[in-house]
This record gives C-alpha cells, structure tokens and sequence, in this order.
C-alpha cells in the first residue's frame, strides 16, 4: 500500500482573488506509517485530507494510489477505489440522524463489493470492536458524544480499510473517552495500515512512532 502526492496543489476562487489551499506538496505514505499532520486554522490540513481521501479531484499535480494515477479514474472507479481502501472519521461523526446504529455502520458496504449475505457479520464485528453490540438497533440520536464517536469509528472499519484518515476525531471529546476513542483507532492499526491524523493536540494523539507533518499557509515540512 502507497500513497504518493508529486507537485499537488490546490487553489480556489476565479480570476484575481484565487487562494492556494495547498502549495507543491510531495509526500509519500507507505504501509505501516502514522502520519500526524498538524497546522493552524486555515492551514490546508483538511484540503489535503480531502484529496488523500478521493474526496476533492479539483487538485494539479499527480497523485498515484499503488501505481494508479487518480487522475486516469473516472468518477465511479475514485468512488470503487475510496471504498475498497479508505476509513474515515470525523469530530463531527457525519452519522444518519434517524437512523439505528446498525444501518449507519452498514453504509460502506452498500457501496462495496461484499455479498449482502455477510452485511450483518461484518456490523457486528465492527461493533464488537467498539463495544457497542449491544446498541446495534438503538438510533444514534439518543447516544452520548463518545458512543456516537465509536459508532462513526465502527463504521470506518466495517468495510476493513487499508488507510484510516482521521479527522480532528478527539477534537470534542472529553479525556476519559478520547483514550478510549484512541484506543480503538491505534488497536486497528497494523504494519499493512496507513494512519493520516490531523490533530491539534499533538501530546495527547501521539502514540508510538510517528512522522509529524507540519502544515503551514498550503507548504508541508515535516518534524
């Protein structure tokens, strides 16, 4: 598994008032890293997410996913392609309001090639992992921060990503239940695994070896 960005820069706005997200960034990430990122406000840290994501295709540059360039995908082949190998968790959990905690963590594999046969194993599996079993049928509108926190990291792991891009993940949780969240994410991880954490909290997310990325004004250096 290998992620390599080579010139990729990202601008918004039309005509004079054009702003550059992201500035030549060239980085790559190999199986087994934990990449933390970490920047002020506005820095570009979730621009960049976005385009390691597969999210955001508006980018110059080249970015190539174990030997694929992006840029050679069409819209359904970025879509197939950010399924098979992405997890994603955000400090805002992105969950379906009205919806159980079973069905938000079978979201992936509607859009995956899994048998539909083996949905209900791969849920209760990853619910397992997160110790929330037992609140499968309950909707995510009646569960605390940290419950629905697990349920967004259940469902990033249901469909057995190769990266796992963090987002802020701790951002709005209290101490006891950000180790928990964290314990989660890092007993997942293994040496076929790539981590990318944006974190302001750089203390309190560092486990083990890592590479810290600074990002600053769209330019990535490393620490």
């Amino acid at each position: 598994m290998k992620l390599k960005l080579m010139n990729v820069s990202r601008t918004f706005g039309i005509g004079e008032e054009k702003i550059d997200a992201i500035k030549n960034i060239n980085f790559t990430f190999d199986k087994g890293e934990q990449i933390m990122i970490v920047g002020k406000s506005g820095a570009g840290k979730s621009t960049l997410l976005n385009i390691l994501g597969l999210l955001d295709s508006g980018f110059t540059g080249d970015y190539i996913i174990n030997d694929k360039n992006v840029k050679d995908l069409n819209h359904r082949q970025l879509a197939q392609l950010r399924n098979e190998y992405f997890g994603f968790v955000f400090q805002e959990y992105v969950l379906i309001e009205d919806e159980s905690v079973y069905k938000n963590v079978e979201v992936p594999l509607r859009y995956s090639s899994r048998k539909k046969k083996d949905y209900k194993a791969l849920v209760l599996e990853a619910l397992k992992e997160v110790e929330l079993e037992k609140l499968a049928e309950k909707n995510v509108n009646l569960l605390s921060g940290g419950e629905r926190q697990r349920v967004a990291i259940a469902r990033a792991l249901v469909n057995k990503p190769k990266i796992i891009i963090a987002d802020e993940p701790t951002g709005s949780l209290d101490a006891d239940t950000r180790k928990s969240v964290l314990d989660i994410i890092y007993q997942y991880i293994s040496d076929e695994h790539i981590l990318i954490f944006v974190t302001h909290d750089l203390e309190n997310n560092k486990r083990g070896s890592q590479q810290i990325m600074i990002i600053d004004q769209g330019n990535l250096s490393d620490m």
